[in-house]
């Protein structure tokens, strides 16, 4: 026979939750974008700067940066950071937000 256990009774043990995703992990990403918001804006720059004639040299000039450094955001390869977005909105006449918008939310506002 056991010994009985003295003291309060314990209640079962729940296995721990999930943690939460990393920051920079996709999955912490709104349903709702469906694509991380770097590729997003990477594309809209690209059809934002085909619409206005831009080129990829143009907005190296623009930004300070080198033509294969742009290069390198149109593809996706390096995020474009916001102060990039916001000097590339400026140039377009736009607002940030439409780079930055893929346009699955288009109509729902």
């Amino acid at each position: 026979m056991l010994p009985q256990p003295t003291g309060p009774a314990r209640p079962p043990s729940s296995p721990s939750p999930p943690s939460p995703p990393g920051p920079l992990d996709d999955r912490s990403l709104p349903a709702a974008y469906g694509v991380p918001l770097s590729r997003v804006a990477a594309g809209a720059v690209r059809l934002e700067s085909a619409r206005r004639d831009i080129s990829q040299e143009d907005l190296a000039e623009l930004l300070g940066r080198s033509r294969s450094a742009i290069s390198q955001r149109f593809t996706g390869k390096v995020a474009w950071s916001l102060d990039d977005l916001g000097a590339i909105a400026a140039a377009f006449g736009c607002p940030v937000d439409d780079l930055l918008d893929d346009g699955s939310q288009r109509g729902r506002r």
